[in-house]
């Protein structure tokens, strides 16, 4: 092994322990808490030593940006995908609201601007946009295509993990109620047949948001048209 690869490897691993440790005390105490001075002493160096991988709070929060929706973009990427695209915006919403309820530390950060004056620089937002697209993707898919629709798809999915987060952490009462959400959004979009429940096409997500029973299977006499 050269040793510019024993170096590449060192600096590696000191930026993992830096970044895993950063997690660890916004978990611990919040986003706006960490300080370069307390990582430093955490993992046993000067604060001086830390400019060489981090020259700032700032650049630190930025990995720390970046790293977060590079992972939540992994676990909306490796959800199976059903055959009805309402469906599949809804558990790639409970998915992304899992995330947010499960790293209360990487919400804050990532989507709700918890610290004054930290922007993302661009390679970070390149990298959150990535995991929107996703979503918008998949809302477009179910239907949900207009800026305004898109605003209140993004509304509900940041206001029930807060509500969650504020209310009950660790628990289920707000998170839950995101199927019913999306299906009373996508019901909104729908008026050419509001409150038309059984209608050919309806969602399994809506008719369950309803409280009705799902049509029986289709049959030689009466088929079923497409979700969407």
């Amino acid at each position: 092994m050269s040793g510019g690869t024993r170096v590449a490897r060192r600096r590696a691993a000191v930026v993992r322990e830096l970044l895993d440790t950063a997690w660890a005390l916004i978990e611990r105490d919040g986003v706006a808490a960490v300080t370069m001075r307390e990582l430093a002493a955490r993992i046993g160096v000067r604060p001086q030593s830390l400019s060489g991988y981090f020259p700032s709070k700032a650049a630190l929060l930025d990995a720390l940006f970046r790293e977060g929706f590079t992972q939540a973009t992994q676990r909306l990427s490796q959800l199976p995908q059903p055959d009805d695209p309402r469906q599949f915006l809804v558990s790639s919403v409970n998915d992304f609201l899992a995330f947010c309820v499960e790293n209360p530390g990487r919400f804050h950060l990532m989507l709700q601007r918890s610290v004054p004056g930290f922007t993302p620089s661009p390679k970070s937002l390149e990298t959150s946009a990535l995991s929107l697209q996703i979503m918008l993707d998949r809302a477009a898919a179910a239907g949900i295509r207009s800026a305004n629709d898109v605003i209140l798809l993004r509304a509900l999915i940041s206001g029930l993990a807060s509500e969650q987060l504020a209310n009950e952490p660790g628990g289920q009462r707000f998170i839950s109620q995101a199927e019913r959400a999306v299906a009373l959004l996508l019901d909104s979009i729908d008026t050419a047949t509001t409150n038309k429940p059984d209608r050919p096409g309806t969602s399994q997500v809506t008719k369950r948001a309803r409280g009705t029973r799902p049509s029986p299977p289709a049959t030689t006499a009466h088929k079923h048209g497409d979700t969407i």
